[in-house]
């Protein structure tokens, strides 16, 4: 029984490698190097990008990893992130490199904004004068009968104080004299601030009706006859009265007065302002809503003009619309909601 010598690297490369050895007195080849062939017997491996010899086998194909994913048994680097936060540019499914779910595509961009979205918001006129005229006839027994009445009145009064100052201004033979002329001249002035008041009155009146027809409730003949904070309304129309006064040398400048104080009854009736307080936030929902109240403004006097052509009669109908008109486009103005 032949003992097994232990292998310590001086054993026969031949007997090794299965072939026989060399013949006696023949010199070993050295041991093969870097970059010399090897060895007589001994295989060498294929180079980088060359087949592998006869009876060795390929080795085997192992997939690249995906873009962005750590390769095959590697754990993906740490990062130094603070709970919440994402990276600059991305969002939850691109932090880890998988596309966002639905695939990469972008959102599909806003339709595009029209003028009247932004930056040019709709006028309140035409829509308070057809909201003036569908209310108009809604309320059509109430107001014909405020109105008429506020007519009849005014005719009534006027034939009195005319009567009045012819009679006394005449003398016993028919002649008006000197002191019945300073007479008619002083009866005149009272008439017509009697027929003023009576005047400021009827629109106060149809203003009060036409805000408590935006205000939803329903009308009555009682509305337009009531004559609440009456003081501050007279007061309020003195003052606008007086400043067209003073600046009626201009021609223009009534005009102006009256738009910038187109809202003051309104302010004084509905949100129970004193005077120069209504003047104030008239005058200054007027600049601030220039545009629409100057519109306002063109279609109140358009409207009385048409309806005074036809016959005084066409007045029934323009003022009350106008008045309604007027009081809707008000509350508009100041972020109100009229009532439907």
């Amino acid at each position: 029984m032949s003992e097994k010598t232990p292998d310590d690297g001086t054993q026969d490369p031949y007997a090794q490698a299965g072939y026989p050895p060399p013949p006696a007195g023949s010199t070993p080849p050295p041991p093969a190097g870097p970059g010399q062939p090897p060895a007589y017997g001994q295989q060498q491996p294929p180079a980088y990008g060359e087949q592998p010899g006869y009876g060795q086998q390929p080795p085997a194909y192992q997939q690249p990893p995906a873009y962005g994913q750590p390769a095959q048994g590697q754990q993906p680097p740490a990062f130094d992130k603070q709970p919440g936060d994402q990276p600059y540019g991305g969002d939850q499914y691109s932090t880890g490199g998988y596309p966002p779910p639905g695939g990469a595509y972008p959102p599909p961009s806003a339709p595009p904004v029209s003028a009247g979205q932004y930056g040019a918001a709709e006028s309140p006129v035409p829509d308070g004068f057809r909201y003036g005229w569908q209310k108009f006839t809604q309320n059509l027994g109430p107001i014909l009968l405020a109105l008429v009445a506020y007519a009849a009145i005014l005719i009534v009064a006027s034939i009195v104080f005319f009567s009045a100052l012819v009679g006394t201004g005449a003398t016993s033979d028919g002649d008006i004299g000197a002191a019945g002329l300073a007479g008619l001249g002083f009866g005149a002035v009272v008439f017509t601030l009697i027929i003023l008041v009576l005047a400021l009155l009827a629109q106060a009146g149809i203003i009060r009706g036409a805000l408590a027809i935006t205000h939803g409730r329903p009308v009555t003949v009682g509305d337009f006859f009531s004559f609440s904070r009456i003081g501050a309304v007279l007061v309020t129309v003195l003052i606008v009265g007086l400043a067209s006064t003073i600046v009626s040398f201009t021609g223009v400048g009534p005009i102006i007065v009256s738009f910038f104080g187109q809202f003051a009854l309104l302010f004084v009736i509905d949100k129970g302002l004193g005077p120069i307080e209504a003047i104030k936030a008239s005058v200054q929902l007027a600049i601030r809503n220039f545009a629409p109240a100057i519109l306002l403004f063109v279609f109140v006097y358009l409207a009385t003009a048409i309806g005074a052509i036809l016959l005084l009669v066409g007045l029934l109908v323009a003022v009350p619309v106008s008045m309604i008109a007027t009081a809707y486009v008000y509350r508009r103005l100041i972020g109100e909601q009229p009532a439907v």
